[in-house]
C-alpha cells in the first residue's frame, strides 16, 4: 500500500517537529546541508582516497546493519535512522527513497551507465572463521617438549625458630642446676657412707684397745702404732678420752702400765 503523505515529509516533520529558523526548510534542503557531509566524511575515512570506483560509489545501503553502524556514528544519520524505525518505513520504502550520493542506489546507477561491476573489496583480507583452538592444543602437543626428571626430598628438622634463645638458656641452666642438685644427695650419701665406716672402724678399734687394757694386757705395736698416729694427727684427745673412760676398769697396779703406754703412744 503506497502511503498518502510523501516519506520525504513524513521525515521532515518528524526530524524537526518545531522548527527553528535556523533549521532547514525541507528534507531536501536538510540532505544537502547534513546528509550529504556526513557521507563523504565517512567515505573518505573508511577509504582514505577517492581514486578507485568503489570509493567514489561505496554503495551503503541503509538498510544493512554494518552500513547503519558506520554512518550511525554521525549525529543527523543516526537521528534519519530512528525516523526511519519510528516511521516504520519497509525495505522497499527505503531503498526507493535513499536516492544520492554515496548510496546503493548511486552506484546501481553507475554500474548500469557504465556497464561495468564495481567490485566491492571491503573484508577480502578478512578469511573465513576458523576455531582454532583445537588446532593450537595439538600444536602445542606436537612441538612441546617433555622432560622427566627425579626430584628428591631431603626433610631437615630445624629448631623453631619461635623458640626464645634465653628461655633455652634458662632451661639449659635449669636442667645443670637440676643434675648437680640431684649429684648432691649421691656425694653426702658417699661421704656419710664412708664416715659411718670410718666410725666404725675407729669405734671397734677403740673397744679392742679397751678390752686389752681391761685385761691387763699390753698393747700391740699395731695398736701403739694406731695411738700413735692419732696423736700426730691431732687427735691425741682420743687416747685421754680411752684413758679417763676405762681408768675405772683398770687396777691400781696397772694403771702406771695403762699411763706409760698412752704416754708411749703419744710420744
Amino acid at each position: 500500500m503506497r502511503r498518502q503523505t510523501p516519506i520525504a515529509h513524513l521525515l521532515h516533520n518528524h526530524l524537526f517537529p518545531h522548527p527553528s529558523p535556523n533549521d532547514p526548510p525541507s528534507f531536501s534542503a536538510h540532505l544537502a546541508r547534513n546528509l550529504v557531509p556526513e557521507v563523504r566524511i565517512e567515505v573518505a575515512t573508511f577509504y582514505g582516497d577517492l581514486n578507485s570506483a568503489e570509493a567514489r560509489y561505496p554503495g551503503l545501503n541503509y538498510c544493512h546493519p554494518p552500513h547503519r553502524m558506520r554512518l550511525g556514528r554521525f549525529k543527523h544519520h543516526r537521528r534519519l535512522f530512528d525516523a526511519f524505525d519510528s516511521l516504520g518505513l519497509t525495505y522497499g520504502e527505503i531503498q526507493d527513497f535513499c536516492c544520492w550520493e554515496g548510496t546503493k542506489w548511486a552506484r546501481e546507477r553507475y554500474e548500469k551507465d557504465e556497464g561495468v561491476k564495481v567490485v566491492d573489496t571491503t573484508g577480502d583480507e578478512i578469511g573465513p572463521f576458523v576455531d582454532r583452538r583445537d588446532l593450537r592444543e595439538d600444536h602445542l602437543r606436537r612441538h612441546s617438549i617433555t622432560r622427566k626428571t627425579d626430584i628428591s626430598i631431603v626433610v631437615e628438622h630445624q629448631p623453631r625458630i619461635d623458640e626464645d634463645p634465653a628461655h633455652s638458656n634458662e632451661e639449659s641452666h635449669d636442667g645443670s642446676d637440676q643434675e648437680m642438685t640431684d649429684g648432691e644427695p649421691e656425694v653426702e650419701a658417699r661421704e656419710i657412707s664412708e664416715s659411718s665406716n670410718h666410725s666404725q672402724d675407729e669405734q671397734d678399734i677403740t673397744q679392742r684397745i679397751i678390752a686389752a687394757w681391761e685385761r691387763g694386757q699390753s698393747l700391740s705395736p699395731e695398736f701403739e702404732q694406731y695411738l700413735k698416729e692419732q696423736s700426730e694427727s691431732g687427735d691425741s684427745e682420743l687416747v685421754a678420752r680411752l684413758f679417763r673412760q676405762r681408768q675405772r676398769y683398770v687396777p691400781a697396779e696397772s694403771t702406771a702400765v695403762v699411763a706409760s703406754q698412752a704416754s708411749r703412744a703419744a710420744a
